[in-house]
Order: C-alpha cells, then sequence, then structure tokens
C-alpha cells in the first residue's frame, strides 16, 4: 500500500498586476479547475496492480475546510474483463466530515462497481482471487488512513463491546469514529469469529456471565440488550423471561461494576413500554445510582441513510462529572427523511427465489422512490397456496424502505422479507441485508447465509451507531 501527502499551490509574481494578483488568490482560494476537478488532490491512496491483471485503486482526497472532505477513487485491471473507470474529486462528490470516511466511502464505491462490472465472472477461481485481494487491501487501507487522521472525534477513545453480535454494528460504527475496541464480549462463536474479522477488537470475551467487570475500565461502554424477551417476536416476558434470566442478571452486575464515562443501551422499542416500562425503569434507576445522568430515545436507521425502516430505542448514561448541556443533556443525532431504497443495496443477477404462481399483486409497482415501506402484494403459504396477509408474507417493491431485519423472523423469505425485482420474487441475500445496515463493502459476513442473515438481524445499523459516537465526540474529547 502506498500512501502520498500531497499539496498544491499557487505561485505569484510580484510583477503581476493588481487584477492578476486578485485572480490568483482567487483561484488559490479553490481547490477546483474550471472544470469543478480537483487537480491537485492533498492526499493519495494507491494499490498498484501486483501482478499482471492484478485490480488496481487510486483513492484520491481532498479538504474543502474544516469538517470537509471529499474523495473519490478510480480502479481497473490490465485484463479486458475490468476497464480502467472512475474519477478525480469533484464538486459533485459527496461531502463528509473527515478524510477517513469520504476516503471509505470511495473505497466501498469502487468496491463495489468493480463486482458489478465483473459480473458473474466474479465467481471464477481467476478472478474471485483477484477480488479478495482488493478487499483484504481496502479493509487494511482504510484502518491505515483511520490511524493517521488526527481529525476523527473519538481517536484514542476505548470502547467495551457487550453482547457485540457478528455484525458488529456498535463496533464498526465507533471505530470508524477512530475508537478503539478493547473487549468485546459474544457467545455466539460464529457471531464472534465475524466481528473479529472485521473489527479487530484488542481482546475477546465469550460468556458476558463468566466476565469480571471490577477492574475493567473505557470511555464508552455498548450493550445490544438481547431483545427476545421484548420484541413483538419473542415472548414478552422481561427480565423475568426465565430463559434469559441469568444473562440479564449479569448484564446488570457488568452495568454496576464496569467503569465507564458513557454507556449507550440498543433495545427494542418495547423494552421502553412494556408492562408499564418497570424494565426500563429498573435499567435507568441502575445507572443513576451509579453516577450517570439518564436519557432515552428512539430512533429509526431509515433516518440515517439506510435502506431499512428499522425503530430501535437507545438509553445513554452520560457520567455526573462530565460537562453536558445544563438542559438537553446528550444531543441525540436528528433522524433525516429517508433517502435510500431497497434498490439501492441489490446485489446483479442474483436468481429468483419463488416463481410467479406463489404471489398474487394487490396494486401496481411505484415509477419513483418511496419514504417508507412499498407493499405491492402477498405471498401463498407453500403447502396449501393460501394467500396470507401477515407479517413474513408481504411483497415489497424495492423502490421503497425495506422491512425491518430479523435474526429469527419466519414467512416466505425468513430475517429479511420478499421483494418483487424485475418481476419475480425473492429474499435479499447476506450482502444485501448488511448493505441494508449501512455495512462496508470490504466487510466479511459468514459464508453460511442463515448466520449471516441472523448475524444482521441481530444488529444495530452501523451509521446509527457512528452518529451517537458523533455526539459523544465533543463531550469526550479526541485523546490523540
Amino acid at each position: 500500500m502506498k500512501v502520498e501527502s500531497l499539496s498544491g499551490g499557487c505561485n505569484r509574481r510580484s510583477f503581476f498586476k493588481k487584477s492578476h494578483v486578485a485572480a490568483a488568490v482567487a483561484a488559490a482560494a479553490s481547490p477546483f479547475n474550471a472544470r469543478g476537478v480537483v487537480e491537485v488532490p492533498q492526499f493519495v491512496l494507491v494499490r498498484p496492480g501486483v501482478s499482471t491483471g492484478g485490480i488496481t485503486i487510486t483513492v484520491r482526497a481532498h479538504c474543502l475546510g474544516q469538517g470537509r472532505w471529499i474523495a473519490a477513487a478510480e480502479w481497473g485491471s490490465q485484463s479486458k474483463h475490468l476497464p480502467f473507470d472512475g474519477t478525480f474529486p469533484s464538486r459533485w462528490t459527496a461531502v463528509f466530515k473527515s478524510r477517513s470516511e469520504a476516503v471509505e466511502h470511495a473505497i466501498n464505491l469502487a468496491l463495489r462497481q468493480i463486482n458489478e462490472q465483473l459480473g458473474q465472472l466474479v465467481q471464477t477461481k481467476d478472478w474471485h482471487g483477484k477480488v479478495d485481494a482488493v478487499t483484504a487491501w481496502a479493509a487494511d487501507a482504510i484502518r491505515q488512513t483511520r490511524m493517521h487522521d488526527e481529525s476523527l472525534p473519538l481517536r484514542g477513545l476505548s470502547v467495551i463491546d457487550l453482547c457485540a453480535g457478528g455484525l458488529g454494528g456498535f463496533g464498526m460504527g465507533l471505530t470508524g469514529l477512530g475508537a478503539e475496541v478493547m473487549l468485546a464480549c459474544e457467545i455466539d462463536p460464529e457471531a464472534s469469529a465475524v466481528y473479529l474479522k472485521n473489527v479487530k477488537p484488542t481482546k475477546m470475551h465469550l460468556d458476558l456471565c463468566t466476565l469480571d467487570g471490577t477492574k475493567l475500565t473505557c470511555d464508552i461502554l455498548t450493550l445490544g440488550l438481547l431483545c427476545q424477551a421484548f420484541s413483538k417476536a419473542g415472548k414478552r416476558k422481561g427480565f423475568s423471561d426465565p430463559v434469559l434470566a441469568k444473562v440479564y442478571a449479569h448484564t446488570k452486575r457488568l452495568l454496576r461494576e464496569i467503569q465507564a464515562r458513557v454507556v449507550i443501551i440498543e433495545c427494542a422499542r418495547q423494552f421502553l413500554t412494556q408492562e408499564d416500562g418497570k424494565d426500563a425503569a429498573e435499567v435507568r434507576e441502575l445507572l443513576m445510582k451509579s453516577g450517570y445522568r439518564v436519557q432515552h430515545r428512539t430512533l429509526n436507521a431509515a433516518g440515517f441513510g439506510v435502506a431499512q425502516s428499522r425503530e430501535r430505542s437507545f438509553i445513554v448514561g452520560i457520567r455526573l462529572d462530565i460537562a453536558t448541556d445544563d438542559i438537553l443533556g446528550f444531543v441525540f443525532p436528528e433522524e433525516q427523511e429517508p433517502t435510500a431504497c431497497v434498490a439501492d443495496i441489490l446485489e446483479a443477477n442474483v436468481p429468483a427465489t419463488m416463481d410467479a404462481s406463489q404471489f398474487v399483486l394487490s396494486r401496481a409497482e411505484p415509477e419513483t422512490r418511496q419514504p417508507d415501506l412499498a407493499e405491492v402484494g402477498l405471498m401463498r403459504r407453500v403447502k396449501t397456496g393460501e394467500v396470507l396477509d401477515a407479517q413474513g408474507y408481504r411483497l415489497y417493491s424495492p423502490m421503497g424502505l425495506g422491512a425491518t431485519l430479523t435474526a429469527t423472523g419466519g414467512g416466505r423469505a425468513a430475517s429479511t422479507g420478499t421483494y418483487l425485482v424485475n418481476g419475480q420474487a425473492r429474499s435479499l441475500t447476506p450482502r444485501e441485508a448488511y448493505r441494508m445496515q449501512g455495512m462496508p463493502e470490504w466487510a466479511s459476513h459468514h459464508p453460511v447465509k442463515g448466520h449471516a442473515l441472523k448475524h444482521a438481524g441481530n444488529a444495530i445499523a452501523v451509521p446509527v451507531a457512528r452518529e451517537l459516537g458523533r455526539q459523544l465526540g465533543a463531550l469526550l474529547g479526541n485523546r490523540s
């Protein structure tokens, strides 16, 4: 991997006329040429072709001002199957708040376009190895870029991630802002293996019930509260659920024992209201007795740029010795109007999983993007052929948001929902489910589809975790 830091300037001669000097100053103030392109970017990241036919990537990034970075990539291969493609940064490039985020966006776009341009060739032995190699380079390049990005708001801060999951939404979101996961805890060995590969925590612990928190300290403690006892899909017995009672007891013990500056708990929306909020009140009281100011809010991931309607509640505890707004306390990130739809995350050339006889259309597909789920029909039961109007049997258009991913949901397309793609009904692939949770293209998922979909369904969306972390940056301070 080759990294260059480039700087450009404008040489002006003292004998220029005043008008020429003014024009030169104006040109120096803008990084764009007359065509709106940055010719001399400040940061360049290069992966040369490592062998004949290898895939090359060059990423160029430029700072437009404090907290305003743009980046673009070009890529290609000497092989005729993958033409050179890409752009320099320009006026039309998306703007990000840090160099690392801009670079990651550019690399993600390149990886996705490489896969789609190759099409079915990705599955061949020769190209599969080349794509795997460039994806591994991308993961390392992004981590290296973060290590040298002093502007990241959580740089130098430590995280303990309990019930981390396989997708690792908290871990991915917070490390993307410069934090380091010093300890993650996940009992599912399949999930733990994927988390280790993507997040690379300093240490991984298996069983939350055997973890001693009395000597643990961190800046941010995150917890994905097991939702089976609270969500609509579960038995809704709360902390008294006999199957999970032991886990909940040790979860509450660790919240008392671990010395954290901030605690973030993600939970099912129903956790806050079930049994008149008795269990939620217990957690809030536990945190307040431990010296935290406690707030909560429900956020929908669709308001953070992902193609999924996914409501989750967040309880945030800020230690009392940390200065916060006197009135608002912790300021939660604000949801925006949904901008993504399922069509944005679809892979090309995925075969249908159900033929036309297995669904009934009830309305025409929308021609434009929709800000919510766009139901267009219903699926039939496999054994009886009965059309069933129930969750798991609804057919959606990819022009709308996706249904909430679940870890154990049933129906015709377990975990993902069913979508009408090019006139045919199908479930989502693991890569599509990961994209629906805001995971980057370089991230690995479990090779077994069932495990991968379970991990996606259990997770917090990465952009939501990232924006919660960004809000913490101002409170905790960058420790670089």
